[in-house]
C-alpha cells in the first residue's frame, strides 16, 4: 500500500505559509488562520481542514505556535516568524532544553499549567510508546545502533500515517509491526490522536535524548 506522504520541503512550505498566513497578527482565531492560509496559498496548496488541524498540532509540537481559548473560541498564538521555520531543526540537547525552559515557565504563570501537563503527559506517552516498540523488536535495547534504525524508521512511519488519519496509523503497525497492533491501538484510544501526534513528534525531536536502558 503506497502513501502520499507529504516531503519535508513541502511540510516546511505549509508550514511557513502557515505562519505567514498570521500576518501582523501574533493571535489568530483557527478557523479565520485556515481561509486566510488558503487565499495566501493558492489552489495549488488546497489542504482540507482536518489536515490543516494536524498542520497546526504538528507546530506545536515544535515550538512555532501554541493554542489557546480567545472569547471562547479556539485561537493559536504565533511563537516564530516565518525566517526561523527555515532554520536547521534543534538538536536533542536543545529539545531537551526547550521542554525543561517550557515546564518552568508553566509553575510561573497559572495559565500555563494546562500546557505543562502536556507536555508531561506526552513524553510518558512517548516513553510507552519506546518500550511496547523494545518488547516487539529483538535487539533493540542492547544495541544503539538498531534503535536508532530500525526502531526510530517505525516512529517516523506511524507519524506520517497519523497525519494522514488514524486508520493509515493502524495499517502502518499492522504491515510493518504486527505484533505492536493491540497496545499501540489501545494507546491510541485511550490517550487520544492529538497526544499520540505530539509523543511522536517528541520522540523524533529527541532522538538520542531515549538511548537503550
Amino acid at each position: 500500500m503506497s502513501h502520499a506522504y507529504d516531503s519535508e520541503e513541502l511540510e516546511r512550505e505549509r508550514e511557513i505559509g502557515i505562519v505567514g498566513a498570521f500576518g501582523l497578527a501574533v493571535i489568530e482565531f483557527e478557523a479565520v488562520l485556515f481561509q486566510k492560509f488558503l487565499i495566501m496559498s493558492g489552489p495549488t496548496s488546497f489542504i482540507t481542514e482536518e489536515m490543516f488541524r494536524k498542520y497546526l498540532l504538528n507546530m506545536e509540537a515544535k515550538g512555532h505556535i501554541s493554542p489557546l481559548e480567545f472569547q471562547g473560541k479556539r485561537a493559536w498564538k504565533r511563537l516564530v516568524i516565518e525566517t526561523e521555520i527555515e532554520k536547521p531543526a534543534m538538536t536533542p540537547e536543545e529539545v531537551i532544553k526547550f521542554i525543561a525552559e517550557a515546564q518552568e515557565a508553566g509553575k510561573k504563570k497559572k495559565k500555563k499549567k494546562a500546557g505543562e501537563h502536556r507536555i508531561s503527559e506526552s513524553r510518558t506517552i512517548a516513553d510507552n510508546i519506546i518500550r511496547t516498540l523494545e518488547q516487539v523488536m529483538p535487539g533493540t535495547r542492547k544495541q544503539q545502533k538498531p534503535w536508532q534504525s530500525s526502531l526510530l524508521e517505525h516512529i517516523e512511519g506511524m507519524h506520517k500515517a497519523l497525519i494522514e488519519s488514524k486508520e493509515e496509523f493502524l495499517q502502518y503497525i499492522k504491515q510493518n509491526i504486527p505484533p505492536a497492533y493491540r497496545p499501540m491501538k489501545k494507546l491510541l484510544n485511550t490517550k487520544g490522536e492529538e497526544m499520540l501526534l505530539l509523543s511522536l513528534r517528541i520522540i523524533e525531536s529527541g532522538q538520542r535524548a531515549y538511548p537503550p536502558q
